[in-house]
C-alpha cells in the first residue's frame, strides 16, 4: 500500500525563563537533546536569542544532532508582542535577535515563531524581507479561554494548511514570500502543556485524528512544547499583577498551570512515549520546519 508521507514537525520553544535557575534551564537543554538523539528525530528550537541557557556549545549540539535554529524573538519579555508592537519596533527586536543568533549557532536564521505565538501581517513581511522562508506563530481552528491569546478570532479563520500569507492579513492566504506552518490543532492544540492536563492516553487520540487529516491533505502535523517543562516548577503563586487586565492581556490567565498532571521527569517520559507513538505509525517522516518549507518550494517549482 502506498501511503502519502507524513511530515511531523517536532518543535521546541527555547524562552529565557528567568525564573528558574540557570542550572535547571540549562539541564532542559539536554535532557531534550538526549530524548531526540535517543529516538532520531530533528527537530527545530526555537530560540529567545537573549535566553542565557543557549551558550554557543548548545546551539552548536543542535546543530551537529540534526536540529535547526529558529528565531524566537530578543527578550521574550512584555514588550514583545508582535501583534500590536509598532513596526519600527519590530523590525528593530527581528534584527537584532536575528543577528545574534547567527553570530551564537554560525549558521543562517531562516524560521521564526514568535513569543505567545502572537503575530501580524507586518511581522509576517519584516521577516520575508529579512530572507525568513518560514513562520509558525498561528495556531488554525485553536479554541482557546485562558491561554496568552485567550480568544484569538482570527486563529478560528485561518488556513489549515501552511500558506503564503497577506501582506495585509496574516491569517489569510496571500503573496509573502514564506510560509505560515500552522501549529496542529483540532480545537484542543497539539502542545506539551495539553500532553501535560489531559495525559498520554488523550493525546494519542489527538494524533490520531490529525494523522488522518494528513493521509487526506497531506498537511504537516505540528507539535509545540518547551524543553523547560522538564526541570521547572509550575506552582506560580496568584497575584495582583497576575490578576490584572495588562497582565491577562499578555500572558493569559496564570491559573492554567495549576492544571498541569505532569511534573519533569513524568512530562519528559510521557512526551518521549508520545513521540515514539508516533514513529511508529507508517509513512511518518520527522523534519524540521526549515526542511518543510523547502519541500514545499522544491514542489511548487516541479
Amino acid at each position: 500500500m502506498n501511503l502519502k508521507p507524513i511530515p511531523i514537525l517536532i518543535t521546541w520553544d527555547v524562552d529565557p525563563s528567568p525564573e528558574v535557575p540557570l542550572a535547571a534551564r540549562q539541564r532542559s537543554l539536554d535532557v531534550t537533546l538526549d530524548m531526540c538523539r535517543d529516538l532520531a528525530i530533528p527537530t527545530t528550537f526555537f530560540v529567545t536569542a537573549n535566553a542565557e541557557q543557549a551558550q554557543p556549545p548548545v546551539l552548536a549540539r543542535m546543530q551537529a544532532e540534526g536540529h535547526q535554529i529558529g528565531c524566537h524573538g530578543l527578550t521574550h519579555t512584555d514588550e514583545e508582542e508582535y501583534d500590536r508592537m509598532p513596526a519600527a519596533m519590530q523590525r528593530e527586536y527581528i534584527e537584532k535577535a536575528t543577528q545574534k543568533l547567527q553570530q551564537g549557532s554560525d549558521t543562517p536564521i531562516r524560521v521564526f515563531r514568535s513569543p505567545r505565538l502572537k503575530t501580524s501581517h507586518t511581522t509576517l513581511s519584516i521577516l520575508a524581507e529579512y530572507g525568513y522562508v518560514a513562520d509558525s506563530s498561528v495556531c488554525s481552528q485553536r479554541m482557546d479561554l485562558i491561554s496568552s491569546n485567550l480568544i484569538n478570532r482570527d486563529w478560528l479563520f485561518a488556513p489549515r494548511c501552511p500558506y503564503h500569507p497577506h501582506h495585509e492579513n496574516a491569517f489569510k492566504k496571500g503573496d509573502l514570500p514564506l510560509w505560515e506552518v500552522p501549529v496542529s490543532a483540532v480545537a484542543i492544540p497539539f502542545i506539551s502543556a495539553f500532553l501535560s492536563v489531559f495525559g498520554l492516553t488523550f493525546m494519542k487520540g489527538v494524533f490520531r485524528l490529525l494523522y488522518a487529516e494528513a493521509q487526506r491533505t497531506g498537511k504537516p502535523i505540528v507539535y509545540l512544547a518547551h524543553p523547560i517543562e522538564f526541570t521547572a516548577k509550575w506552582m506560580q503563586p496568584l497575584t495582583l499583577k497576575t490578576l490584572s487586565p495588562a497582565y491577562i492581556r499578555t500572558h493569559g490567565l496564570i491559573i492554567r498551570k495549576k492544571l498541569y498532571r505532569l511534573q519533569n521527569d513524568a512530562w519528559l517520559e510521557a512526551t518521549r512515549q508520545l513521540f515514539a507513538y508516533m514513529a511508529a505509525r507508517p509513512g511518518v517522516q520527522f523534519m524540521t520546519v526549515g526542511a518543510y518549507a523547502e519541500s514545499q518550494v522544491e514542489r511548487s517549482v516541479s
